[in-house]
């Protein structure tokens, strides 16, 4: 009797104890591997705003959005899904910003009180991207309970989130200059030692979207090689429906795909190419979108890098390209618009391309005034 009493006073408790205690210690581990954590307990350096992207997607306009707000003297947090900090490696200056990531949204509720309570603690939050799918989380973070701005990509759904009362406070703005909101165009990637001078070998960017129409892309490769001229593609993309695949035999030796490639690898394929097509055609009713209410991305790497553009007639004005940045083609005609791309001069090259760079700075100071006025009427600056 007295050994099983021992047993059960002795020996059992003490199994709870160990069973527990790892219990304990696997909860904490999982626990401090939460990201979100690291962001939390952070000590908000003052004169702060944060710039939160929930997508792991359009993080290329992060280095651009995030110049407008140290140029204006802020300091800025950023809170991103891992492994996209890389985007921001070239940026300056550095000291004026801090990266923190988190898991996924569903650690974000996870800690949900006490990340409202840190939201608190900036002048203002910029959300990146609004997406609708997202209106639910949206709701639970509760961005009327601060001063938010945000970034619109898709102008067509401006109603459909929620926010009216932002956008008539101005506080949501475009990629593009619609004339709709303002508009604030992120077209910085970082410090890069850019050029004006064309390669021996003329080389081409595009990318590989979805819903896009390559038809007419092909064929103008096959007219240059019909041509027998030399020249190079590069395609990068992430989640597009043209791949290498697609490519006639006799053609892949002029096209090299970089697909799912990191934003520096991206940059760099861009900065190492002179021209980039985009592949927007209007009969093709989902490109026209894209000169209506939606911007493509090409047109920030074009400014960004100083890059002249193969471009149809009706896609040019929304971007405000012209002779003077961009060759510009009718119709389905990119053939011909290739064909004149290999066959410029230096001098005619550069002309282009410092076109580019002027466009660039215009639209980066005009978006820098549009949120400049948004700030100063909101008393956020």
């Amino acid at each position: 009797m007295k050994k099983y009493f021992f047993l059960i006073v002795i020996i059992i408790p003490l199994i709870f104890s160990i069973f527990f205690k790892k219990l304990f210690k696997k909860k904490q581990k999982e626990t401090n591997n939460d990201l979100i954590i690291d962001f939390i307990k952070s000590k908000t350096v003052p004169n702060s705003i944060l710039i939160s992207e929930y997508q792991p997607y359009h993080l290329e306009c992060l280095p651009g959005y995030s110049k407008y707000f140290t140029d204006l003297g802020y300091n800025v947090d950023i809170l991103i899904y891992p492994r996209f900090k890389e985007s921001m490696e070239k940026f300056e200056p550095k000291n004026k910003i801090r990266i923190f990531e988190f898991k996924n949204k569903t650690e974000i509720e996870k800690y949900l009180i006490q990340f409202k309570k840190k939201l608190k603690e900036y002048k203002f939050l910029f959300v990146e991207t609004l997406e609708l799918f997202n209106s639910k989380f949206y709701e639970k973070i509760g961005f009327d309970d601060y001063d938010t701005l945000f970034a619109i990509h898709h102008i067509d759904r401006l109603y459909k989130y929620g926010i009216n009362i932002s956008i008539s406070k101005n506080e949501v703005f475009s990629i593009l200059d619609y004339g709709i909101i303002p508009y604030l165009n992120p077209n910085y990637f970082g410090e890069f030692n850019l050029t004006h001078e064309k390669n021996e070998k003329i080389t081409f960017f595009t990318t590989s979207s979805l819903a896009r129409n390559y038809s007419h892309f092909l064929k103008a490769v096959q007219y240059l090689k019909d041509k027998k001229i030399d020249f190079k593609i590069n395609i990068v993309g992430r989640s597009g429906n043209f791949k290498e695949k697609d490519i006639p035999e006799n053609l892949k030796k002029y096209i090299s795909f970089f697909l799912n490639v990191k934003f520096q690898k991206m940059f760099e394929i861009v900065k190492n190419s002179d021209f980039i097509i985009l592949n927007l055609f209007p009969d093709q009713e989902f490109d026209n979108l894209y000169r209506t209410y939606r911007a493509t991305g090409n047109s920030q790497l074009a400014y960004g890098f100083h890059k002249p553009v193969l471009i149809e007639e009706n896609f040019a004005k929304p971007y405000k390209f012209s002779n003077k940045t961009a060759i510009i083609f009718k119709g389905h005609d990119l053939s011909s618009a290739m064909l004149k791309a290999t066959q410029i001069s230096r001098e005619e090259y550069r002309y282009l391309s410092l076109n580019m760079k002027k466009l660039k700075d215009y639209i980066y100071e005009g978006s820098l005034k549009n949120l400049k006025n948004v700030l100063e009427k909101n008393k956020l600056i």
